[in-house]
């Protein structure tokens, strides 16, 4: 018999089989020894002997021919009982591999989920923050009857800022904070969506601390990129060149240095030209000395003034 023929026999042997063995071997076990015991007496069928010899040469007799016999069929037993637990225990071992694989697609398919549903939350609330911004936006840019000539509140402003006399971002940015009920809330929407994509964007690495370390080194992932790309779209050249002199302070103590820091992170000053009605204006290009660079991408705007 091929060692596979003997390999799919024990495989078909079950409980049922092996008590059925089991008796087969006890039964002729029992045959054995009732057959020796009657060829013996039938032998020597005299009385029965005092002498100690005649036990001794009856026993020898008896061991000799019966141990041989039971305890082959002993071996066989035995050897029946271990294919048979070998068999349980590869089953079990192959139920909780079963089972192992199983917990772990669940495990990943929970983590998916979570992960979805962490998604579909930050997104609901990030689409919710960009309608508001946009219609701040709008509000801000329409034309209104306040002023002369119907401009809109971010004309006045600019207006203002970018006045002659202006000489240097400090004294733009208390022009600016001055205009504050004109153009205020629009900047402190556009401050919250950007904190919002910092602190809560899937897989982002600065975390509901917000300080300012975490903003200014943390990896900046795909994902936070296209949402901060997302917001800047829907920025003109007009408010992105107000935000560069709404954003303007030059040390950690500002109350608006964590919001410079997210206009670097994000390259919100990218598409910023430094022109305004087709000349460079000193205000605009003198932000090429106090953001860093990474503020303005890969923009060829931002050339220095002789450069230009």
């Amino acid at each position: 018999m091929s060692s596979q023929a003997l390999e799919q026999k024990f495989e078909a042997v079950t409980p049922a089989k092996l008590l059925k063995w089991l008796a087969w071997i006890m039964t002729f076990a029992s045959i054995a020894v009732a057959f020796v015991f009657y060829k013996y007496f039938s032998e020597f069928n005299g009385p029965i002997s005092t002498t100690n010899a005649d036990w001794g040469t009856f026993g020898d007799f008896i061991g000799g021919t019966l141990n041989p016999i039971l305890s082959f069929l002993g071996l066989i037993a035995l050897l029946l009982t271990i294919v048979l637990q070998s068999k349980e225990l590869e089953s079990t071992r192959k139920e909780l591999e079963r089972a192992a694989s199983a917990q772990e697609k669940s495990e990943k398919l929970l983590k998916e989920q979570t992960a979805t549903q962490i998604k579909q939350q930050f997104e609901g609330t990030f689409f919710s923050l960009l309608e508001q911004h946009n219609k701040s936006l709008e509000k801000l840019s329409a034309p209104n009857s306040r002023w002369t000539e119907m401009h809109s509140d971010l004309e006045v402003t600019r207006m203002a800022v970018f006045a002659e006399a202006v000489l240097d971002l400090k004294s733009a940015k208390k022009i600016l904070e001055s205009k504050n009920e004109l153009c205020g809330h629009y900047f402190r929407v556009l401050y919250q969506i950007l904190k919002f994509i910092a602190t809560n964007c899937p897989s982002g690495e600065i975390g509901q601390e917000f300080n300012s370390k975490d903003i200014e080194n943390a990896t900046l992932g795909d994902k936070e990129k296209m949402y901060s790309n997302i917001v800047r779209s829907f920025l003109g050249y007009n408010i992105t060149q107000l935000l560069a002199i709404n954003c303007f302070c030059q040390n950690e103590n500002n109350s608006y240095w964590k919001y410079r820091l997210l206009i670097e992170r994000y390259e919100f000053l990218e598409h910023m030209p430094n022109e305004i009605n087709g000349r460079i204006h000193a205000l605009l290009a003198e932000t090429n000395n106090n953001y860093k660079s990474k503020a303005f991408g890969r923009s060829d705007f931002n050339l220095p003034p002789e450069k230009a």
